[in-house]
């Protein structure tokens, strides 16, 4: 297994300086959500047609792969007006995981409004997904929806890339998300192992109702336990860092926060 980081942990830095990071801290690739304080990619100058080429070149040369392009596109059940722009932004994202050489573009499920049944939601998403896999194929890249928001659990997950049953399709399986749904992690695994393309890490704690964040090893998520189930399973894919300090500007920035993670992944990994 492989050691990435989300930029969702470094808001403020440069594609220089994440690039240059990423080699410095011993990561083998890097998830792009935001950057430069920007969190829509489409809206920096690094991703636009005139220098995307130059971007993925300084990637290549530094030997650190784009594991996934992140959006926030949100495919169930949003406002009819709403979803032609999520669908449009799906679509941007997987065309710039193909011009970036990146395996993933991720999206989201969303949150199912009140009045929506649970079935509907998962036929509306399998719908939408099932389409974004058919532009996936044509890049040459697979669509990720991760277990976020009405999505959460691998049993609500499995039941939406069954209905979608598309080969560009996956599932971004966040190992925090889910263990804080009590749904037990052998569980999980289990559901979502014939569609994962790609991993989650964080550790936390409960403050109340909320999941605090901390460093690897200081929370209560089963990390050790999530990479033995993984090893098992035979998965060789990225193991992603999501340091949230984009929403959550008081956390110990990322020239702390990803060094311990290296060292405590590796640990663990051994």
């Amino acid at each position: 297994m492989k050691l990435a980081f989300s930029t969702l942990g470094c808001p403020g830095w440069s594609l220089g300086r994440v690039v240059k990071a990423a080699n410095q801290y011993g990561f083998d690739g890097v998830e792009l959500r935001g950057i430069d304080g920007e969190l829509d990619i489409r809206k920096s100058p690094d991703f636009s047609d005139e220098r995307i080429a130059r971007t993925r070149a300084l990637f290549e040369e530094a030997g650190v792969e784009i594991v996934s392009v992140d959006s926030s596109a949100r495919l169930s059940h949003v406002e009819a007006d709403e979803i032609r722009g999520n669908m449009q932004e799906a679509k941007d994202y997987i065309a710039l995981a193909g011009k970036l050489g990146a395996p993933l573009a991720r999206v989201f499920g969303g949150f199912i409004p009140e009045g929506v049944t649970l079935e509907d939601a998962i036929a509306r998403l399998a719908d939408n997904l099932s389409t974004l896999g058919d532009c996936a194929r044509e890049q040459g890249v697979c669509v990720a929806v991760e277990t976020h928001d009405s999505f959460l659990t691998g049993k609500v997950l499995a039941e939406v890339m069954k209905a979608t049953n598309h080969e560009s399709v996956g599932v971004v399986w966040d190992v925090s998300n889910c263990f804080r749904t009590g749904e037990p992690i052998e569980e999980t695994a289990a559901l979502l192992a014939p569609y994962l393309k790609h991993v989650h890490i964080k550790d936390s704690v409960l403050d109340g109702d909320e999941a605090r964040l901390t460093f690897i090893g200081a929370g209560d998520v089963p990390i050790r336990e999530a990479l033995t189930i993984l090893a098992r399973m035979g998965y060789k894919g990225y193991l992603s860092y999501e340091w949230e300090k984009v929403w959550q500007p008081n956390l110990p920035d990322p020239e702390e926060a990803f060094p311990q993670y290296i060292e405590k992944m590796r640990e663990y990994l051994r």
